[in-house]
């Protein structure tokens, strides 16, 4: 699709980026790991970490394996008001483990990764949504 899209727009094809919130948080973190990805940028917002009872951090694990390199930006950010919330951090794990993805890919001191982490107080899960996309772009895409 995207050929078809860059072929008809304006889109610079080295500068693609991927967004997701909750669920999408979760399928942004496990695209960063895929093979031939076409995306060297995610806006990560609140992700349900639990999905897949550790996959993100296997997927990660198996990257690290073959690669002495992520030269990706990563913009993770969360609500404050998340962290007590029993049914987001306690099911979901969304603050724990996005907290945990930032501190594994901090350790492997991969040197083309710029990560940014945020956590935006008094906002919760869904009201989080447009400030995280907001200083994401800004965070990634300024010159």
């Amino acid at each position: 699709m995207i050929p078809l899209l860059a072929a008809k727009y304006p889109i610079d094809t080295a500068q693609l980026g991927l967004f997701g919130l909750s669920a999408g948080g979760f399928f942004t973190s496990w695209a960063i790991f895929q093979p031939n990805t076409p995306f060297n940028k995610y806006i990560i917002s609140s992700p349900a970490m639990a999905y897949g009872r550790g996959e993100i951090f296997r997927q990660e694990a198996a990257y690290a394996k073959t690669h002495k390199d992520l030269a990706v930006g990563i913009y993770l950010a969360a609500g404050g008001l998340e962290a007590a919330d029993p049914m987001l951090e306690g099911m979901g794990e969304i603050v724990s483990g996005m907290s945990h993805l930032a501190g594994v890919l901090s350790s492997r001191q991969y040197p083309g990764l710029k990560m940014t982490i945020e956590f935006h107080p008094g906002m919760g899960h869904t009201d989080v949504m447009g400030t995280s996309v907001v200083r994401g772009l800004r965070t990634l895409y300024s010159k």
